[in-house]
């Protein structure tokens, strides 16, 4: 009985077997020792091996996994090292140019420029005047070094201190910082024979009009007599100077004040006594502004239709620029600067070349 059991226990077990799509027992044997039919494994290669126990299906499934993680590290591996060749191929290439990309990007136009063109957009009608730079030491009594908040006026005086030069009331203003008696100082002397020495630059305030301070350019003039009128070198140097601030400050005729204006002080005297010819100052101001703009517009005019052939823009312009007494050095310290200079260096550089 327990035999025909026996027997009956190993048919099912084989007919489970082939319903799952197995082999025979000693077949399955082969496969998993690789070919070799030695019998029962022992415990030991049963666990070494990976496809022991498992049916043909599960053995496929286990193959067609393992070939597609090999195929799914070879495609990483190979996406990697494309990203590593990319990197580096980028991180070897030309760093970009801001600049270059601009140029790049940027649509080209073709603009013909004459000099005439050049003074139009640079450059002042007025020239301006022969200012000697001798800038105060930063100082709180007579330069605190404070920026004005604009520039909205042109602020005239006198000194009251006849027959002193503009030098020694450069110097003065100059010696307060050690004095420290008294808070004094303008952006301009003008002197008895017409000189004119910047002592506060532009932009800075300077102690001369109380609270206009802070927002105008003060001139202080030199005079002979308790009179205060100027001598004619002074007021026309006042003129030039005053001409080329308010054009240089975009500034018109009413902008042109006296102390007096600002807070009833007599300064300037005799401009104070004399209201009619206060007027005439600033009619003249306004007079020469008007004859440089009409010289500067018979300057294009001959740059655009030269009346010498031999003569080129540039031999032109320079002699124009000569005549405007433009300064070739550039002044770091005084907000006095315009294009002129650029300009002559230019006409200078192209006249130069013609020579060569």
């Amino acid at each position: 009985m327990s035999g025909r059991s026996d027997n009956h226990n190993r048919q099912e077990q084989n007919r489970r077997r082939n319903l799952r799509g197995g082999t025979s027992s000693q077949e399955y044997s082969r496969y998993a020792s690789g070919g070799r039919s030695s019998g029962r494994k022992s415990g030991q290669e049963e666990n070494r091996n990976p496809y022991y126990n498992l049916t043909p299906y599960e053995r496929y499934l286990k193959e067609k996994k393992r070939k597609r993680a090999g195929r799914i590290i070879f495609w990483v591996i190979l996406i990697e090292a494309v990203c590593l060749a990319v990197g580096a191929f980028v991180l070897l290439m030309p760093k970009e140019d801001p600049e270059l990309d601009e140029l790049v990007n940027k649509k080209v136009k073709f603009e013909y420029q004459t000099e005439a063109d050049r003074v139009v957009t640079y450059g002042l009608a007025v020239p301006r005047p022969n200012i000697d730079l001798q800038l105060l030491s930063v100082n709180e009594w007579s330069r605190p070094g404070i920026k004005v908040d604009s520039i909205d006026k042109i602020v005239v005086h006198y000194l009251g201190n006849p027959e002193t030069t503009a030098q020694q009331n450069h110097d003065y203003f100059q010696s307060l910082k050690n004095l420290q008696n008294t808070y004094m100082s303008a952006n301009y002397v003008v002197g008895t024979e017409g000189e004119i020495i910047q002592c506060v630059p532009d932009g800075e305030v300077a102690w001369a009009s109380n609270e206009a301070n802070y927002y105008s350019i003060s001139i202080e003039n030199c005079h002979e007599d308790s009179s205060g009128k100027l001598t004619e070198a002074t007021y026309w140097s006042d003129v030039h100077l005053v001409a080329y601030l308010t054009e240089k400050y975009d500034l018109g005729r009413d902008d042109i004040i006296r102390h007096y204006d600002v807070t009833g002080k007599i300064c300037p005297k005799w401009y104070v006594e004399h209201p009619d010819e206060w007027e005439q100052f600033k009619d003249d101001v306004m007079t020469y502004r008007q004859e440089c703009a009409q010289a500067q517009r018979d300057m294009i005019d001959e740059l655009l239709h030269p009346k010498d052939e031999g003569e080129t823009e540039e031999d032109i312009l320079r002699k124009y620029l000569d005549g405007l007494n433009a300064e070739t050095e550039v002044q770091l310290e005084t907000s006095d600067q315009n294009l002129w200079e650029e300009l002559k260096k230019r006409a200078e550089r192209a006249a130069a070349k013609n020579e060569g």
